[in-house]
């Protein structure tokens, strides 16, 4: 054995084999950069490793087989010893493997600490602050690997938020362009942008390769690529989005805010997976309970590999935030959000995703709209393009009674957003608080032919409606929620002052439930006078109303916001002139939901004869829309003994 491994040093054996490998590492290198480059098919790379590892033992054959010398290859055999150069041959094979070596150390080395490279100068032709980042394709061969290109795109999407003077568009208009064949200039006018990044992601055993390049909108032409090729792990996806995030800050001449993120988020690649994975079912949208929970059980399974990972503790929070405000309002889930929050304070107090659902929580879970409003002002510091941090910003605002700085936030958010449906409506309800009827329709004209059947749609539509004066178009739009809105059905119906239409609401009226009879007798009070009930009929039903009269009763609680109304139709004056005071002056705070509580208490004032007070509240409604909303008044006929007042018409001649 000794005299074989003596015999292969002497005809250089193993070193042939070692510069073989040396070499071969240098063509499996270029093989996966012209894959990237020259979008070779996927198993390209894998064929060359191939044929590198098949042409090992071959390169050992020969090298035992034949030896050079000064006349060329001869076989071993006949050489003599005199003959022979192997031993120069030899020196001269250890000194290039020893400067292979050394180059392969030195790109190993310059891959891991190479300095950021600086942008490149670039010409854009069209509106170059403007980006859309399309859905990367998946090259991975296993199908089940499309989440992680997803996540890798959504998370890029996240950093490039955080680019002051880029206007980059959300993931919700994107995603529609996965697999498209458009055209990228068709792409950009659709968008409205300057520029649009494509990329691709490839997961190959222990390695990942990310593909980008950066497209002008206007031409077509390739602005800037890059293909990254590194092993799979959490600090060089993170460090690979990082760079990406750099280059297109400053190729596009944003300003990159530094501070927020001062390391990784994780360094457990198994944890990022399932992060990502997460943020997939947590997404704007439908939200259903069933992807919700989904969602938290997988934020739940990264955190237990890295209890430190911030933003999957505030991804928890946001998922356990959308089952409180969407699902049922159940204590228990904001608990929990506010205990997720808590954590993601510890870990990241400064990312965007703790500060952005830290203020959705004083927002939705304690109704502060004060700390809401400057939570959204820090989130917005440091994700100033963030979809949901604007119009966050934009609702808190509304809410506060600043309608145009509000419509011009949604205008914002829903720039970046031109594909998602839900900002629609609600900057069309904005112009509407305004008195801009006319743009408030077209908006929804545009939000019809975005999804016909939308239920918001519909409470939007019919609102807006209402407040341009048009009582029977108001009530044809809320056809689709009488079901679950019997109460306000009756009330659209109401304004139309047409028996029949009353009529009809009350028999579309759901079986009355113990949640629901309280709401069918006031409703059916309320439109008594338009049915010409007799006095009897009216005896009866408010002493059916006289089992839901409490006067220990907490008015401003949603589930009994109309208390007021019950107190008045029992003749309860001082329960009313009480609950008047206490809660009128706090409805101020909330614009929106001081329309509907000025509105209340204004009616059960007039119907206990105190006009002047009714007026008082009145006016104060009209100090938080303007004068238009008396078109709304005008459509109740409660209000009618009020409209020829010398208030009303003071208030009517504004308008």
């Amino acid at each position: 054995m000794i005299k074989i491994f003596a015999e292969l040093r002497r005809r250089n054996v193993f070193r042939v084999c070692g510069a073989y490998v040396v070499a071969a590492w240098f063509l499996v290198q270029t093989a996966f950069t012209l894959e990237s480059v020259m979008n070779l098919p996927d198993w390209f790379d894998a064929f060359v490793i191939s044929l590198a590892m098949m042409g090992l033992p071959i390169v050992a054959i020969l090298a035992w087989a034949f030896e050079l010398t000064p006349e060329g290859f001869k076989r071993t055999e006949i050489v003599s010893k005199d003959d022979s150069i192997a031993e120069t041959t030899g020196k001269r094979l250890d000194i290039a493997i020893f400067v292979g070596l050394l180059l392969v150390a030195g790109i190993l080395i310059f891959d891991r600490v190479k300095p950021d490279r600086a942008a490149p100068t670039l010409v854009v032709t069209t509106s170059g602050k403007s980006l859309a980042v399309l859905p990367f394709e998946n090259r991975s061969e296993a199908v089940s690997d499309a989440f992680f290109a997803d996540g890798i795109h959504d998370e890029l999407l996240t950093a490039l938020s955080r680019v002051t003077g880029l206007d980059v568009i959300s993931r919700t208009s994107v995603m529609g362009y996965r697999d498209t064949d458009k055209r990228v200039p068709d792409i950009a006018t659709e968008l409205g942008v300057g520029t649009v990044l494509e990329g691709a992601v490839q997961r190959s055993g222990e390695r990942v390769r990310i593909s980008v390049q950066l497209i002008d909108g206007g031409n077509d032409r390739q602005i800037w690529a890059e293909s990254y090729d590194r092993p799979l792990s959490a600090e060089n996806i993170f460090d690979i989005q990082a760079e990406i995030t750099r280059v297109i800050a400053g190729s596009l001449e944003g300003v990159l805010l530094e501070g927020e993120r001062a390391a990784r988020p994780t360094e457990n690649v198994d944890a990022y997976e399932l992060y990502i994975q997460a943020q997939l079912l947590n997404q704007p949208g439908e939200q259903k309970e069933d992807d919700l929970r989904a969602a938290i059980r997988l934020y739940e399974k990264a955190l237990a590999l890295d209890p430190t990972y911030a933003e999957s503790w505030a991804g928890k929070a946001k998922a356990r935030l959308a089952l409180y405000r969407l699902h049922g309002r159940q204590p228990v889930e904001r608990e929990a959000a506010q205990a997720a929050l808590d954590r993601a304070k510890i870990f990241g107090a400064n990312l965007p995703d703790t500060l952005i659902w830290d203020a959705f929580y004083k927002y939705w879970g304690e109704g502060d709209l004060r700390a809401a409003d400057a939570a959204f002002d820090r989130a917005l510091t440091v994700a100033p393009g963030n979809v949901d941090a604007l119009a966050g910003k934009a609702f808190i605002t509304r809410s506060l009674g600043d309608f145009e700085t509000a419509a011009n936030g949604l205008e914002k958010a829903r720039r970046l957003d031109p594909l998602s449906y839900y900002l629609v409506p609600e900057l069309a309800l904005t112009y509407a608080l305004m008195g801009q009827d006319s743009q408030a329709e077209n908006l929804m004209d545009k939000a019809r032919a975005m999804d016909p059947d939308s239920l918001q749609g519909a409470a939007f539509g019919a609102a807006i409606a209402q407040f341009g004066g048009r009582s029977e178009q108001a009530w044809l739009r809320f056809q689709p929620l009488a079901e679950f809105l019997p109460y306000d059905m009756v009330n659209y119906a109401l304004a139309t002052r047409d028996p029949n239409t009353v009529r009809a609401a009350l028999e579309s009226w759901p079986v009355p439930t113990a949640a629901t009879t309280r709401d069918r007798i006031l409703a059916e009070l309320n439109v008594s006078g338009i049915l010409e009930r007799p006095a009897e009929d009216i005896a009866q039903l408010k002493a059916s109303l006289r089992a839901y009269y409490d006067p220990e009763v907490n008015w401003e609680n949603p589930a009994y916001s109309r208390f007021i109304l019950v107190a008045a139709w029992l003749d309860e004056r001082e329960q009313v002139l009480t609950l008047a005071e206490s809660y009128g002056d706090r409805a101020s705070e909330d614009a929106i939901a001081g329309i509907s509580a000025y509105a209340d208490i204004a009616i059960a004032l007039i119907r206990i004869g105190e006009t002047e007070r009714a007026f008082d509240f009145i006016e104060k409604l009209v100090g938080l829309t303007g004068p238009h909303i008396l078109r709304v008044l005008e459509q109740d006929p409660a209000y009618d003994r009020l409209q020829d007042h010398p208030r009303w018409l003071a208030i009517d001649t504004k308008s």
